[in-house]
């Protein structure tokens, strides 16, 4: 039977998971596992930019949008980002397409020999310089639970004895 099968089939949970809690809820729900997308670009080891870490810790779900604005060249593909120069001057403009948004093409990031223009689907990692907030900064609608930057080990110990806690109520 097919409703057999499903049950076989590991799920993995994802979007907007950042804490403890939220892995309890999924596991409850049947999920095999959880991922935490969001949760782990703000840890040490993340290669992100250090202002984009800081964006995220400092920022809320209010703070997110589901757009296409940072298309890179596949139109109307939709990302969960956090607002920024970029997108509230495409915003400002009319939501224009691609082609006629305002600073198209300006050179707004690079690394090393790379280039990024604005509107690019390209996050910034830890080697670029430039106007870096400007650049494509996901997030999902969990961020607001970040708090901190820390080590990925010391995260999953905390975030998993926040889950056993939770599933143990």
């Amino acid at each position: 039977k097919a409703s057999d099968e499903a049950m076989r089939t590991p799920v993995i949970a994802a979007g907007g998971l950042v804490d403890g809690a939220d892995i309890a809820a999924v596991l409850r729900l049947g999920a095999s596992g959880a991922m935490l997308g969001t949760r782990f670009v703000a840890s040490n080891e993340s290669r992100a930019h250090q202002d984009y870490k800081n964006a995220l810790v400092d920022a809320q779900a209010k703070d997110t949008v589901l757009t296409g604005c940072f298309d890179g060249g596949w139109p109307h593909a939709q990302h969960r980002v956090l607002r920024n120069s970029t997108f509230t001057s495409w915003e400002a403009e009319g939501c224009l397409p691609a082609g006629r948004r305002p600073g198209e093409g300006d050179l707004i990031s690079a690394r090393n020999d790379v280039t990024i223009i604005r509107y690019e689907d390209v996050p910034p990692d830890r080697d670029m310089s430039g106007d870096v907030l400007a650049c494509c900064l996901y997030a999902g609608c969990g961020v607001g639970k970040i708090k901190s930057i820390e080590a990925a080990g010391v995260l999953v110990r905390g975030l998993w004895r926040e889950a056993l806690r939770d599933l143990s109520t």
